[in-house]
């Protein structure tokens, strides 16, 4: 074991001339991120599994169009906090974990404001289920996302063992309730009273968990963290509203079935594309440490290998989804031609590698020109495509604007912003 043990390191510091990379700490980070992403694929891949065999297409529909709508109330937060406190932990600032909780949970009265009024809005219209929905999403989420920044803290630690043995249950117990669920009901209120309720006594455990494993910390406040968090925050409330927006659009104007096709069709290939998540984990501290100019030289190649990685893993996709949609979701075949074609946007994860490394050197400007431009397009695109051409334009729509904000990053990253002498 410990011949193997050199023998994997030697060829993984070999390969570093290549990739221009500490393959090393990718290997021993990737290691624990990578296997927690496969659980939560797992867990995902079995959701829709029953989903697609226990539960009414229509209610499915619905399903996909209250969550959608939770994540539209999700912007009325600090969303940009938990990579700010990533930072901050890293930089050595042990409280922010602490006050992070507090600070997200005061400024999520949005969240708790939109979802009442959501609610009064369905029950006055007689809508029960709806207006159910939206008061669990309103008193909940504030706690929810709060109480979710225990991940961020583990993870600005680098403590990635750990963080992988708490995503286990932050996925698993979830999932596995919802399923029970699913094989016992088909009522809708009872799976969103699930969701939500699970989804806040989950995060809430794993918060005091990590609070427990490092109370001894030191005390330093970041007087950076929420500033920065704000920052964030703001240039992500249009990239937040165009992710969901596709989804109520199809709500209101194709309907529940629609919208549940839609939702298999790009769920299989969402699932591939968090390996942007581990990716993005791992390079942030690496990126904040390294002088921008030299990130210049060395991002390019990077994201350009990385394009040609997506571009096989597509081209896999394509030809297994058949089948697998076959074998799995036989009564979402009508998703499968969307699917595919949905799959081009795995090719944009060279995006990833230019937007970390602006954010990772606090790029502002740059940061909220991206942020704004790209879901803007994206939104203007979704109005007149879909009456156009249906789903089939929702989805080119997806694969144009990621294509174009890989385009767009690598601009700011190689042509940035002269910065303002004092």
């Amino acid at each position: 074991m410990q011949n193997l043990r050199n023998k994997t390191y030697d060829l993984l510091h070999k390969s570093e001339s290549f990739f221009k990379t500490d393959t090393v700490y990718l290997a021993k980070g990737g290691f624990w991120l990578l296997l927690g992403q496969g659980i939560a694929m797992l867990s995902g891949f079995f959701i829709s599994i029953a989903f697609a065999n226990l539960f009414p297409k229509e209610a499915f529909g619905t399903y996909k169009f209250i969550l959608s709508m939770a994540g539209i109330l999700g912007v009325f937060s600090l969303t940009g906090l938990n990579i700010s406190l990533i930072q901050s932990v890293a930089r050595g600032f042990g409280d922010s974990l602490r006050r992070g909780f507090r600070t997200n949970l005061k400024w999520s009265i949005g969240v708790f404001l939109g979802g009442l009024a959501l609610s009064l809005y369905y029950y006055v219209n007689d809508n029960a289920v709806l207006s159910l929905s939206f008061l669990l999403a309103g008193t909940l989420l504030p706690v929810t996302t709060s109480a979710s920044l225990y991940s961020a803290y583990l993870l600005g630690k680098k403590d990635f063992r750990r963080s992988f043995l708490y995503s286990l249950i932050h996925n698993i117990a979830p999932a596995a309730t919802i399923i029970l669920v699913l094989f016992l009901t088909k009522n809708l209120p009872a799976i969103i009273t699930v969701y939500f309720v699970m989804g806040t006594l989950i995060p809430l455990f794993l918060y005091y968990k990590t609070s427990r494993a490092y109370q001894h910390e030191n005390k330093k406040e970041d007087p950076e963290l929420v500033s920065y968090g704000g920052h964030l925050s703001a240039m992500d409330v249009i990239g937040k509203m165009a992710t969901h927006l596709d989804k109520i659009l199809i709500f209101h104007y194709l309907g529940a079935v629609p919208l549940a096709i839609y939702a298999f069709a790009i769920a299989p290939v969402e699932q591939l594309q968090g390996g942007k998540k581990i990716l993005s984990t791992l390079i942030m501290p690496k990126l904040s440490g390294r002088p921008f100019e030299e990130l210049q030289n060395s991002t390019p190649r990077k994201a350009l290998l990385l394009t040609v990685y997506a571009l096989l893993l597509a081209l896999v996709y394509v030809l297994l989804a058949p089948y697998f949609y076959k074998l799995f979701f036989p009564q979402y075949l009508d998703s499968v031609l969307y699917s595919q074609i949905y799959s081009l946007t795995l090719l944009a994860v060279s995006g990833t590698v230019f937007n970390e490394t602006l954010v990772a050197h606090k790029k502002k400007k740059e940061l909220y020109l991206y942020r704004t431009i790209i879901p803007v397009v994206q939104i203007v695109l979704f109005f007149i495509l879909l009456p156009q051409y249906g789903l089939m334009g929702l989805i080119m729509t997806h694969v144009i604007i990621r294509s174009s904000g890989s385009i767009l990053g690598y601009y700011f990253v190689m042509h940035p912003f002269k910065s303002v002498s004092s």
